[in-house]
């Protein structure tokens, strides 16, 4: 007879001996190490995860499996890191975490939500910042023009697939010639009228 450890009910059980874990103590386990992780990738500048993958990094550090859909249980654990980070006066590890498209979703919003500010209109840019933030609290290169933060390669893409990849380059605007009197915009003509 073989005995199967893995349960087949969606539970929480330990990898080694497959013995039950209680739902508490499991997502304990993974907030920890999921905080962990997150640490370790705010060492590298641009560096992010997706959810999916942090959830099987989390299983593996904890030693804790489940066969429950990440969807169920993973908002869970990065709203404990939002709250540990928040209450530490910590840049939020939870930006470094997204959804398969590379955006930061709707559980991002539990970050501002705790540090009591509204939603921005650029959720993704916001959360970029963010991550810049982590970047520096822990302890990454950061590079010597540190400008406007990057987006996730797919949201940059999506933004601008003609320059993904490529610095935007803007028009200057071009100025109206003016009197060098009075200072009002000439003519076409190029003559003032006022001052002639």
């Amino acid at each position: 007879m073989i005995s199967n450890p893995v349960p087949t009910v969606a539970g929480a059980w330990r990898a080694g001996d497959g013995a039950a874990v209680p739902l508490r103590e499991a997502t304990v386990a993974w907030a920890l190490a999921a905080h962990a992780e997150l640490s370790e990738i705010a060492t590298g500048y641009g560096h992010f995860i997706t959810v999916a993958e942090l959830a099987e990094r989390v299983q593996e550090a904890s030693g804790v499996r489940t066969e429950a859909p990440t969807r169920t249980w993973m908002d869970a654990i990065l709203r404990k890191i939002a709250r540990r980070c928040h209450k530490a006066g910590e840049p939020p590890l939870t930006a470094l975490c997204v959804q398969q498209n590379h955006t930061v979703g709707d559980t991002y919003k539990y970050v501002l939500e705790l540090a009591g500010l509204p939603i921005p209109d650029d959720l993704e840019l916001h959360a970029a910042y963010a991550r810049w933030q982590c970047y520096l609290h822990h302890g990454a290169e950061m590079p010597a023009d540190e400008g406007v933060p990057p987006l996730t390669p797919k949201v940059a893409s999506r933004r601008s697939p003609s320059t993904a990849g490529q610095a935007e380059v803007k028009p200057q605007p071009t100025r109206a010639a003016v009197c060098a009197q009075c200072f009002i915009e000439l003519p076409a003509s190029g003559t003032c009228q006022y001052c002639v």
